[in-house]
């Protein structure tokens, strides 16, 4: 295939052709692992406590579809307060768009719902499975009863840790100790068990068989990110003019290939300088969307750091320095170059005005809801001095933690 020029074209990969994920991801130690794992106990102690706490009586957090209000911190909020709610999703845009400006997908790599319970399953597969070492010397040597035990075992745990899921997530729209009481007392209602298992069954599937595909062809966020960084965003980024060309660790380096007795070696066996990369594969090996990020930057890539842990590993057993892979950006300046852009800036200042919006909203609300209604069967009604009067329902909601006369 020839381009109009001339020149051989080359085709574009939107995806690595071959992928490293057939035995699973390896499990690594490092700063960032301990991060994201930080950040899925952080998360995962939000998401499985609030709703069992209370404020003077109430739910800490809970939405009440039934009476049309929504229970935060102790207030109670209703439909006319969907201003708020508009402006807290402002500001978690402009969060997410700051963040992408300063570090790429680094949301996607720590905060985001399907990254954190991915890397849980994950977890619970390198548990029970072993290494991708294990699994592929178990299918060699033909040892199919264990590996199938072994994966409905894994997808058992799965399966549990999904209905733990689906029924927290229901306890947020139903309370959480009413809910306990009637699940142990078999008493559910429909839309709560639907609700429990649906969401139980959308977990198994992104979390526990889709995983990266998720990230690579269903999110929008994936697409569009790129857009909102540049040359001066610090992103995960593979040193080529330290590594190249790599070194592979079976090769004999330099020193030794000099002629018997010290003597130097025949010019057409001396062999050019080896970069710092020695080509072991490892930062393929732990990356969760299986990319090698030494090829450049690539839109799998959701900047979670594995890969930097995986080198930096190999680097101090080499007794080499650390940081072949790491965060940087093309112009190798730091941060503060960094903070000092201008999209930068702007997103930060939005952020802020939106969220003091949010702060002068939560201050000047009433927590009233007035609803004056004509009705509409009859139209007017005249009285006996010749005045007509026109019917009206008032509708006097109050959302606020004590009565009112």
């Amino acid at each position: 295939m020839t381009s109009l020029s001339g020149l051989p074209a080359q085709p574009i990969q939107f995806h690595p052709p071959v992928s490293s994920l057939r035995w699973g991801v390896r499990a690594i130690g490092g700063r960032f692992n301990r991060a994201r794992w930080a950040s899925v106990g952080l998360t995962q102690a939000l998401f499985f406590g609030l709703c069992w706490l209370s404020w003077n009586g109430r739910p800490l957090l809970s939405f009440d579809f039934a009476h049309q209000r929504v229970h935060l911190l102790g207030a109670i909020y209703g439909p006319q307060d969907l201003l708020l709610l508009a402006g807290l999703l402002m500001a978690g845009a402009l969060a997410l768009f700051l963040a992408s400006a300063l570090s790429g997908r680094v949301f996607c790599g720590f905060v985001c719902p399907q990254s954190v319970y991915t890397g849980v399953f994950l977890g619970v597969e390198q548990w029970v499975m072993g290494t991708p070492g294990q699994r592929r010397q178990r299918a060699r040597s033909g040892q199919r009863l264990q590996s199938a035990a072994r994966q409905a075992l894994t997808w058992g745990l799965w399966g549990g840790m999904s209905l733990a899921l689906g029924w927290t997530f229901t306890a947020y729209f139903s309370s959480g100790p009413d809910l306990a009481r009637r699940t142990l007392a078999g008493a559910m209602g429909p839309v709560e068990l639907g609700a429990c298992l649906g969401y139980a069954l959308f977990a198994f599937l992104q979390a526990g068989l889709l995983r990266e595909k998720v990230c690579q062809h269903m999110c929008p966020y994936a697409r569009f990110q790129g857009v909102m960084g540049n040359e001066h965003t610090q992103v995960v980024s593979y040193d080529q003019r330290r590594g190249e060309p790599r070194a592979n660790v079976l090769r004999a380096p330099l020193s030794r290939r000099a002629g018997p007795a010290g003597q130097a070696a025949p010019a057409a066996q001396v062999l050019p300088a080896a970069g710092a990369c020695v080509d072991c594969g490892l930062c393929v090996q732990v990356c969760p969307a299986g990319i090698d990020i030494r090829q450049g930057a690539q839109y799998e890539c959701i900047s979670c750091g594995l890969c930097i842990d995986a080198c930096d590993r190999v680097m101090l057993s080499a007794r080499q320095p650390t940081g072949l892979i790491r965060f940087a950006n093309s112009l190798g300046t730091g941060w503060r170059d960094t903070l000092a852009q201008p999209r930068v800036r702007g997103y930060a200042l939005a952020l802020a005005l939106a969220l003091l919006g949010v702060g002068w909203t939560v201050a000047q609300r009433v927590p009233l809801q007035l609803e004056v209604l004509r009705d509409r069967a009859v139209l007017a009604r005249p009285n006996h001095d010749g005045s007509v009067d026109n019917i009206y329902r008032l509708h006097v909601q109050n959302y606020d933690v004590r009565e009112h006369a």
